[in-house]
């Protein structure tokens, strides 16, 4: 099985899906980026309400950001998990936004490599957090090597002879980016946003959902996941996943 052969699968399974970022405000770098802070280590229905109370309190911009008050802020985004530090780090990372000419437009407009190390230079932006931001803050088609690529890959056997939950973030990138060729940018967002949908509707982290309806989540816009969350027959690669085969039948 290669990872070319099993897109079509989770195309057909889990359609296009227009609701999978939702942006508030024209200003979609600044909301990826705050995005990407709050949702470490916290589930995306908590920030995606923590992001519009944000909005909703004015905090629509780097600028506005980089002016607050950080225990405000930090008070606004609770319940994120380590919501005063994420505070913190969220005023301090908008004043050296602030601080580039054009901000964050004229990160995201420099080369990758160069525009990859200036985000992680920021506070709180690791590599998944950059490219992220680079794939759907800017228009850099990646890979994103998250924990849900992570499981994925690994359980389903597409890269046998790589250790994919331990390989460096780098390495599997390339290895990711050089087999599928990613040149486009919508094509990349999708297969990102393809990978987490598996993840949270059957590769779940404990009892993966195989042969089940995919499990359901509630975000605050109720289109999330509407075309999908009904009733399935089960994971859309079940048959080619070295995971699944493993599982004995009952």
């Amino acid at each position: 099985m290669t990872f070319a052969s099993i897109i079509p699968n989770l195309n057909a399974h889990f359609t296009h899906e227009p609701h999978w970022w939702p942006i508030h405000t024209p200003q979609r770098d600044y909301e990826v980026t705050i995005g990407m802070v709050l949702v470490q280590q916290t589930r995306w229905e908590v920030v995606e309400a923590a992001v519009l109370r944000l909005l909703a309190a004015g905090y629509t911009s780097f600028d506005a950001l980089a002016c607050g008050n950080p225990q405000v802020i930090g008070e606004i985004c609770k319940p994120c998990a380590f919501y005063t530090r994420k505070g913190d780090a969220l005023v301090r990372l908008a004043s050296e936004v602030c601080a580039f000419e054009s901000q964050m437009p004229g990160i995201l407009a420099l080369p990758r490599p160069e525009a990859r190390a200036t985000l992680l230079a920021l506070p709180q932006i690791g590599r998944e957090s950059a490219d992220t931001i680079l794939l759907y803050g800017g228009t850099v088609p990646l890979f994103v090597v998250d924990a849900y690529a992570r499981r994925f890959l690994s359980r389903a056997g597409i890269y046998p002879n790589v250790n994919i939950l331990t390989a460096p973030y780098d390495d599997v990138q390339r290895l990711v980016e050089a087999d599928l060729a990613l040149t486009d940018l919508h094509a990349a967002r999708e297969l990102h946003a393809m990978m987490v949908e598996i993840c949270i509707h059957h590769c779940t982290a404990n009892n993966p959902r195989c042969r089940q309806s995919g499990a359901a989540r509630t975000f605050i816009d109720s289109r999330k996941c509407a075309a999908h969350c009904p009733p399935c027959l089960g994971c859309p690669v079940a048959k080619q996943c070295t995971f699944h085969n493993a599982i004995p039948l009952v």
